[in-house]
C-alpha cells in the first residue's frame, strides 16, 4: 500500500508533534516554515524540510504541496496568514485541508474558505486540564466530540479485583472499556478479564457516564 503524503505548514511545538507522530508512522512529508531558524532544526530529522511563505501559491506548488493527500496548517499566531493559506490550498486543489485556529470565532469562517477539518488545540488542552484537575484519578482527557470522550483512570489500590462480566460496565454505566493498562503491558479487555487495584483504564462514555463509573470503582471524590 502506498504511503500517504502530508504537508505539515508550521512548526512550531505543534507542528513538530504532527510532523514526528507522521514520520514515526511511515508517511511522506513536506514539513515547511517561513523561519530558517526553525527549519534547520526540523531538517535535521526530515530532509525535506523547506524555508517557504505558506502565502506565497507558487512557492507551495514548486514544493509538490498541490500533489498531498492533506496539509496541515499548524500556526494559530497569525490568522490572516492562515486564511491566505487556506485559501491557496484549495486552490491548489489539496483535497484534505486542516487547520488550527486558536479562536472559535473563526472555525466556520474558515470551513467556509475550503478547510474540511478545524481543530482548536488550546480549548482541547483547557478542556482536558479542568478535567484532569478536577479528577486526581483521571490521567488523560481526550474529547472525541461533542458528547463523547474517552479519559484513562488509575484504580485506586483499594478496589477489589472484579471481572467485566461481573461488573457490566456498558448496561449498568453506559461505558465502554477499550484499553487497560498493567504495568508495561496494554490489552484490551473481555469479559473474564479482571480489573485489578492500580489498572489504569481506557475508558469511552459521556462525562456524565464516565463521572459515574469513576466514583463506583474509586469512590466520590475527595472535597
Amino acid at each position: 500500500m502506498a504511503h500517504k503524503s502530508f504537508a505539515v505548514i508550521g512548526l512550531g511545538q505543534f507542528g513538530r508533534s504532527i510532523v514526528k507522530e507522521l514520520v514515526d508512522n511511515g508517511m511522506d512529508v513536506i514539513a515547511i516554515d517561513v523561519k530558517d531558524s526553525v527549519t534547520s532544526e526540523v531538517a535535521r530529522e526530515l530532509p525535506t524540510t523547506f524555508t517557504a511563505d505558506s502565502t506565497d501559491e507558487k512557492a507551495l506548488k514548486e514544493l509538490g504541496v498541490n500533489d498531498v493527500d492533506a496539509a496541515i496548517v499548524a500556526f494559530g499566531d497569525n490568522q490572516e496568514a492562515s486564511v491566505l493559506t487556506t485559501v491557496i490550498l484549495r486552490e491548489l486543489g489539496v483535497k484534505n485541508i486542516i487547520v488550527r485556529v486558536d479562536d472559535d470565532y473563526y472555525v466556520p469562517i474558515m470551513k467556509k474558505l475550503g478547510a474540511t477539518e478545524v481543530i482548536t488545540p488550546q480549548k482541547a488542552a483547557g478542556t482536558a486540564l479542568a478535567n484532569r484537575i478536577g479528577n486526581e484519578d483521571f490521567q488523560d482527557y481526550y474529547k472525541l466530540d461533542s458528547k463523547y470522550s474517552v479519559v484513562s483512570i488509575i484504580i485506586n489500590p483499594g478496589f477489589f479485583p472484579t471481572t467485566l462480566k461481573e461488573m457490566n460496565p456498558k448496561n449498568v454505566y453506559g461505558v465502554n472499556i477499550v484499553l487497560v493498562r498493567r504495568g508495561t503491558k496494554s490489552f484490551v479487555p473481555g469479559g473474564n478479564d479482571s480489573l485489578l487495584p492500580d489498572d489504569t483504564v481506557y475508558v469511552v462514555g459521556t462525562s456524565k457516564e464516565i463521572s459515574a463509573f469513576r466514583e463506583a470503582i474509586n469512590g466520590k471524590k475527595k472535597k
